[in-house]
């Protein structure tokens, strides 16, 4: 499907603030959550799965080509290092590389319950500096009962003493979709079935930037991206699409852009204090081997305050994507993703332009941990709830006047420090959804 215009949360491969957890936990603990560490691991990376249409994200959590915005790295290392962050105890000095294999299961409304099996290889790119983020290279293969079919690769290096960040990502999907049309009249009054919105989707996509420290926090570089998507056995109501009809069923794209990013978040996937600002532009061009010529731009901004005590944050959200040019169906902004309304069908809305906005409140139970296994379940147990709104448009500007609201509400559960999993529940404009996943939206 069309490219997203949000993607969640700390998912950026662009670059990031560096991670020091808090304190390691005592070797009881630690033994205890290492099991739900390696499920943190392969979720971590299947939030880019968790919608059946996007493309690796460069723009450090905005998303360019509309899609999978990547993860950042993460390890288990006997601890846990976040981001390709730094481990709790410092980390090993050296080059010290470390496998680990991993699984898990995760749960959206396009793809229903997603299993998983892969691994992640994480080693030190400068062995002169042990403190440097561990760099990390993952691989995943999942296939879901919606019958989609998926493989994921990822690598984000630190090199230089971290004056250097290279990223690339890899996504093969083959899976049923939905279609519903391009604008805001059609996502809203098509009707979801099998004659109407279904195709099969066949579709890959490559991405890699180049990311150079230019100041404390603030990274900027290229990025390129290459992309196909082909339409197979579409429905009637697919194929009777005025937009489908005009501009086809398979596409190819290959872009070249820049991206910057100031990132001052304490720990970038669960960020109690500070700020994301992250700006892209990508350029798709006949010359280049693209099927048409087109730009994608876009902007995500992310500020979260502590409130009253550590643990209890007020978080919000404005994102902003739009495609000028000869936009594919394919490549165009998406609203309704598990990463920011959470309310509505991942591929229901899109156009040219889509932007929204979103407040979070997140409260974890102010219990301390170590106790028995109910103070221990109460420690680490948290709720959210959140409201937004979004619009689409043809134009740079967004149409107020057919806006998309959401308000939902979820649980929280730790299962490492600062690592929680989630269980949400958003309602829309006569729509609900379920999101069963880990780390937070955004």
């Amino acid at each position: 499907m069309g490219r997203s215009a949000h993607r969640g949360e700390d998912s950026e491969v662009g670059p990031r603030a560096e991670v020091g957890l808090d304190a390691p936990a005592e070797p009881a603990q630690r033994a205890k959550l290492r099991g739900c560490g390696l499920l943190v691991v392969a979720l971590i990376s299947l939030r880019a799965w968790a919608a059946p249409d996007d493309r690796a994200s460069l723009a450090g959590g905005a998303s360019l080509g509309g899609g999978v915005t990547v993860d950042g790295g993460v390890t288990v290392d006997g601890g846990m290092t976040v981001d390709g962050g730094a481990a709790p105890d410092g980390g090993p000095a050296g080059f010290a590389p470390q496998l680990t294999p991993v699984a898990a299961p995760a749960y959206t409304p396009e793809l229903g319950l997603l299993l998983t099996a892969g691994g992640l290889l994480s080693w030190n790119g400068d062995p002169a500096t042990p403190s440097l983020p561990r760099s990390s290279l993952g691989l995943l293969a999942g296939y879901s009962t919606g019958r989609a079919l998926l493989v994921q690769g990822r690598l984000n290096s630190y090199w230089l003493g971290d004056a250097l960040r290279w990223t690339a990502a890899l996504e093969v999907r083959d899976m049923y979709d939905h279609y519903f049309g391009v604008g805001w009249a059609a996502g809203h009054s098509t009707p979801l079935g099998p004659s109407t919105t279904a195709w099969h989707r066949r579709w890959w996509d490559v991405t890699s930037s180049a990311l150079l420290r230019l100041a404390p926090s603030f990274y900027a570089g290229p990025v390129i991206d290459a992309t196909r998507t082909t339409a197979l056995s579409v429905s009637r109501g697919v194929a009777a699409d005025p937009t489908f009809a005009r501009e086809g069923a398979d596409f190819v794209g290959l872009g070249v852009g820049l991206t910057a990013q100031y990132d001052s978040r304490d720990v970038p996937v669960n960020a109690w204090r500070g700020v994301l600002l992250s700006a892209s532009v990508l350029v798709y061009a006949r010359w280049m081997g693209a099927t048409t010529r087109y730009q994608v731009a876009a902007l995500d901004y992310r500020h979260y305050l502590t409130l009253f005590r550590p643990g209890s944050t007020l978080a919000w959200q404005v994102k902003y994507r739009t495609a000028w040019g000869d936009v594919p169906w394919p490549e165009l902004s998406q609203l309704g993703t598990p990463y920011e309304l959470r309310a509505y069908r991942w591929g229901q809305y899109r156009d040219r332009t889509a932007a929204s906005v979103s407040v979070e409140y997140r409260y974890m139970l102010p219990v301390a941990k170590g106790g028995t296994l109910f103070q221990e379940l109460l420690a680490r147990s948290g709720f959210v709830a959140w409201v937004g709104v979004g619009a689409l448009g043809e134009t740079p500007l967004p149409d107020v006047g057919h806006p998309l609201p959401a308000v939902g509400a979820g649980y929280r559960f730790e299962v490492h420090e600062r690592i929680t999993m989630r269980l949400d529940f958003g309602l829309g404009d006569g729509t609900r959804a379920f999101y069963f996943n880990f780390l937070e939206a955004f």
